[in-house]
């Protein structure tokens, strides 16, 4: 059984260390709360219908006068439906004592009767915390990145070569329903020029179009997406970054008086009065799984929408971080386990506009 946690990478003795707590952790990314850019809706364990009553059609024509009797006018009220599908998903790791025997990690480990219970030990506690992050990037790649046809370049999907694509197919995620939309619908769409490069270095984004992409964004979206409450436009780091140098350009003076509180301690610059939120992590997520080795797929990407629309429907809020680790004495491995059940919604598919 393979090491949660490879101690061959570290060169020092078990003199060295005696709590394994006392590693450096290098700096992590981590996903931004789920709850920050999109509304959960809690209870989804089965396939459930939400309807949606929508504008009525027109009225008011000139009066009939004389006659007999007045015919009617046509009126209809719009409805439409999502259905939510949440599908089942699961963590299951087991570590065994002997996987770590050899290593200084053994210091932190119980003796006696409780020898193979590490479950407790500071080993335990710097695996689970990576975890957690890992978590974290787990829920963005699903509810964004999953697509139940996903499969690697080499037969004829988008995924890096080598990708294992079931950690990418459990549904079809906020990209494959924008993408799909957009393609019904051209007028929701805005091109990014730079993401049809032939090279890493022809994608990268220029500074001087930035402001063109996100008047677009914003400009050609449906009206009815201002009214809304919620409003952000969501972006990769790489597009963040490129209107940041857009407006030092202009003037240090510039960027200052553009940032916005969207949360205790973090901030974030505006667009129109609009949060710009950047979300790296899809950067990471791209660099590292959407690659063919010379180009990325959609390097950068823009969404002007409302919280509201982006709707996750998850069996219990708590399932995501609701870890269960135990000792299991017959077959003496430490195990951990996680499951439940999610899927992801645009709750209106025509209020959104993307740049990609």
């Amino acid at each position: 059984m393979a090491k949660v946690l490879n101690f061959d990478n570290f060169s020092f003795t078990a003199e060295q260390i005696r709590e394994v707590k006392t590693l450096l952790w290098d700096e992590v990314l981590e996903a931004p709360e789920i709850s920050l850019i999109h509304t959960i809706y809690d209870n989804i364990v089965f396939d459930k219908e939400i309807g949606f009553i929508g504008k009525g059609g027109m009225v008011g024509k000139a009066q009939q006068g004389a006659t007999v009797p007045p015919v009617a006018q046509a009126y209809a009220i719009a409805t439409r439906k999502i259905v939510w599908t949440p599908k089942g998903w699961e963590i299951l790791i087991h570590q065994h004592r002997s996987d770590i025997e050899s290593t200084a990690a053994v210091y932190s480990m119980k003796t006696g009767a409780s020898y193979s219970d590490f479950t407790s030990s500071d080993y335990m506690a710097i695996v689970l915390e990576a975890l957690a992050l890992s978590v974290k990037e787990f829920i963005i790649r699903l509810v964004w990145f999953n697509d139940t046809a996903a499969d690697v370049i080499a037969n004829g999907g988008t995924l890096t070569a080598g990708t294992d694509k079931t950690f990418f197919n459990l549904i079809d995620g906020f990209w494959k329903q924008m993408l799909t939309q957009v393609t019904a619908n051209a007028a929701q769409k805005v091109a990014i020029s730079e993401n049809a490069g032939n090279s890493y270095a022809n994608q990268a984004l220029l500074p001087a179009n930035v402001k063109g992409y996100l008047q677009s964004v914003v400009f050609l979206a449906d009206i009815n997406i201002r009214k809304m409450g919620n409003q952000f436009i969501l972006c990769t780091q790489s597009v963040y970054d490129a209107y940041i140098q857009s407006l030092q350009a202009t003037g240090a003076g510039m960027v200052e008086s553009m940032y916005t509180n969207l949360v205790a301690g973090m901030k974030t610059v505006t667009y129109n009065g609009l949060p710009l939120i950047p979300i790296p992590i899809w950067d990471v997520i791209i660099k590292a799984y959407y690659n063919n080795g010379t180009k990325l797929v959609n390097p950068h990407r823009i969404v002007y929408i409302s919280k509201d629309i982006l709707a996750v429907g998850v069996d219990s809020e708590k399932s995501f971080g609701d870890l269960d680790v135990w000792y299991d004495k017959d077959t003496r491995l430490v195990k951990i386990e996680a499951q439940g059940k999610a899927d992801a919604k645009l709750l209106n598919p025509v209020l959104f506009q993307l740049a990609i």
